[in-house]
């Protein structure tokens, strides 16, 4: 039995249609492994990224975020659209195969197609063909009526044509088949859909024309599939190729910053630091610029985006992809001239330094994205050449040198650090010596160590480790900032020596656990210190105290008053805890309890406990802790509720500079819970 792909072939003359297949062939895969040289030169010539470990878990992710793609219903019907096309090329990828090979001669796949698996799978094929083409009508239909503000910056005349493609390929197969049926008479038994939508727009009783019609579509999907690959690395779709392998190479765990160089264990043997040029990334970072979809999501979530600021996550990978197939051209003659105009073009000028400083290193972006293009390493690698040729903001160098000296951004000397426990009437608190024993070790950090407001709730966490009897201490002049906001800010040297002299007091220390005041120095101590240490948030902390019964709060809330809960960036996204601080609220006897429409995973970002403390960026609308006020407001509730003194900080002057006083305050979640008692 003859399928219909060789009636096509022969119907061009027998064996001179397996010749020319195998011309169009040769020269369609010649030409993409021309085009394809260059992307993967520049994935060659760039950093190492191991990427190889938790192999295990990076199936399962492959499965879960690559075929099932969970994430992309984020954005329910864009995420639909998206997902039809997806599944559709995972079925129609067979018919492919076994048209291309038909035509070739090597007919590899006609005993399955003519078997009765094959038969179901035809169908199934039918079904995928039309869901694909309106999936494409759609899409098309989106950009020209909805227009959707996030896809401003995006390549869409690129869009139209890749989505012209795949529609086209689609009727040209469901007219390719409907003229093979009517011609040949085996429609009977087979329930093939497409096919038969196919056949409605042809000539039924005219043998002739119906062969023509079978030659020419066939030929013509062949060179539209053929053309369609070769257009994929040239454009945005190219993550149609890269977009699996860069969710199996994703980043496995939220938080931590990639090292200087990957393989390099003193950064002080390096000649420089940071990215200078598009080669200093890693391969995978690369490997994010190819795939990049630019749907906006990252850009959409971003709040600094949000708020005026000259930041878009997509924008920013789409110029960096633009200067890297510049510099890496598919024509080589085309390639820049001069490498070191380029070069040092690229952060600066190709990227504007108030980009790198306008992020607040969030997440939201990270959280967003469907195909985990990571955003804040390359933010901060950038920012570790700025650095490095002193090209920062002139307000960081007197903080990083009050850290260098002090071991805080404030400048206090270390012998100061513990004062707060007498300012705030904390009671007894035992500060630690070299070789004592304690079961909890409170870090307190920079801020709730000599920020006054921020003392108050480093007070309430001792008091309420007293109140549970827990056995602990601070380490007083002992103590230096945990280095998290130092390294975000791009001074990696400075970082280290922190975290050998933090970790050289910590192992002269005998505890079992480590309680932190705010996030960062959680996230800090948790994912960038190389020691394993049992650290914990004290929401983590004090919620396990009143699920054992040792705590547990008697005072009834106020009935007049409605809460909801922010969710710290350091907190929730890029650690997973949204259940603690909410279950601990709750413990609250007659607190109730209202949810904003941007929380947990989707929060919006106070304005940042990093970067933005010491430097502000231009922005045209409100502030982020403002806006998100606004937010809280909108839930009705009068009292807003967080875990981190820094989001505190900012909310507390955003309610002052907004006039919101009478409508609303700002509590932090320590200081609430101890009311109860």
């Amino acid at each position: 039995m003859n399928s219909f792909a060789s009636l096509a072939v022969q119907g061009d003359g027998g064996v001179s249609g397996h010749v020319f297949m195998w011309i169009i062939a040769i020269a369609a895969l010649t030409v993409f492994a021309f085009i394809i040289r260059s992307r993967i030169d520049l994935l060659l010539k760039s950093e190492k990224d191991p990427r190889f470990s938790n192999l295990k878990q990076r199936f399962l992710d492959l499965i879960d975020y690559g075929f099932i793609q969970k994430r992309q219903p984020r954005y329910l019907w864009a995420g639909v659209i998206h997902m039809m096309i997806f599944w559709g090329f995972v079925v129609l990828g067979l018919r492919s195969l076994d048209l291309v090979t038909e035509g070739l001669g090597i007919p590899i796949f006609r005993p399955f197609m003519h078997s009765p698996l094959g038969l179901f799978y035809n169908s199934v094929k039918d079904i995928f063909e039309l869901i694909v083409l309106i999936a494409c009508i759609w899409a098309i239909l989106r950009r020209t009526i909805v227009k959707p503000q996030r896809y401003e910056g995006s390549h869409t005349t690129e869009a139209y044509l890749v989505l012209g493609l795949i529609s086209f390929l689609m009727i040209t197969d469901m007219l390719f088949e409907g003229s093979g049926m009517l011609l040949t008479g085996e429609a009977a038994g087979k329930w093939l859909p497409a096919a038969w939508i196919g056949t409605l727009f042809l000539p039924g009783n005219s043998p002739g024309a119906l062969s023509v019609i079978l030659c020419t579509t066939y030929w013509l999907h062949i060179l539209a599939f053929f053309l369609f690959l070769n257009l994929l690395p040239l454009f945005k779709h190219f993550h149609i190729i890269t977009a699996l392998p860069n969710v199996f190479f994703r980043k496995l765990t939220k938080g931590d910053i990639k090292p200087a160089r990957y393989g390099v264990d003193d950064i002080f043997d390096l000649e420089t630091l940071g990215v200078e040029k598009i080669e200093d990334f890693t391969w995978k970072h690369i490997l994010d610029l190819y795939t990049c979809t630019e749907c906006g999501r990252c850009t959409d979530n971003c709040p600094a985006n949000a708020i005026g600021r000259p930041l878009s996550p997509k924008e920013l990978t789409i110029k960096l992809r633009d200067h890297a197939y510049e510099k890496y051209p598919i024509v080589p003659s085309r390639a820049i001239n001069s490498e070191a105009q380029a070069d040092a073009s690229m952060v600066g000028e190709i990227i504007g330094l108030d980009e790198l400083w306008s992020c607040t290193t969030c997440g939201a972006c990270e959280e967003e994205c469907p195909v985990f293009i990571e955003y804040i390493n390359k933010i901060i690698d950038m920012r570790r050449h700025v650095l490095e040729t002193s090209q920062n903001p002139k307000t960081f160098n007197q903080i990083l040198m009050f850290v260098e000296k002090t071991g805080n951004p404030f400048g206090k000397p270390a012998v100061k650090r513990a004062d707060w426990v007498t300012e705030q009437a904390a009671g007894d608190v035992k500060i630690l010596k070299k070789g004592d024993r304690v079961d909890v070790l409170y870090y307190v950090d920079g801020y709730a160590s000599f920020d006054p407001r921020s003392q108050e709730i480093a007070a309430a966490i001792a008091k309420g480790l007293k109140l549970a009897g827990m056995d602990f201490g601070i380490l007083g002049k002992l103590e230096k900032d945990t280095g998290h906001q130092v390294r975000r800010m791009g001074e990696e040297g400075l970082f280290q020596v922190l975290v050998e002299e933090n970790t050289e007091t910590l192992s002269s220390i005998d505890f079992k656990w480590i309680v932190t005041t705010d996030p960062h120095a959680y996230n800090a101590l948790k994912k960038d210190y190389p020691e394993n240490y049992p650290v914990f948030h004290y929401s983590q902390f004090f919620l396990s105290l009143v699920e054992t019964g040792i705590l547990r709060p008697g005072k009834a809330a106020d009935p007049g008053d409605l809460y909801t809960y922010h969710d710290p960036c350091y907190l929730g996204r890029h650690n997973g805890i949204y259940d603690e601080p909410r279950r601990m609220l709750t413990s609250i006897p007659g607190l109730r309890l209202v949810e904003m429409d941007r929380s947990r995973d989707r929060s919006f970002c106070c304005g940042g406990g990093d970067v933005m403390l010491w430097h502000e960026i231009e922005q045209e609308e409100l502030r982020m802790a403002e806006k998100r006020v606004r937010m809280a407001l909108e839930t009705g509730a009068n009292v807003m509720v967080t875990a981190c003194p820094f989001c505190l900080m900012h909310f507390e002057d955003a309610i002052k500079t907004g006039g919101l006083e009478d409508k609303i305050r700002v509590v932090d979640l320590m200081e609430l819970f101890m009311s109860a008692f």
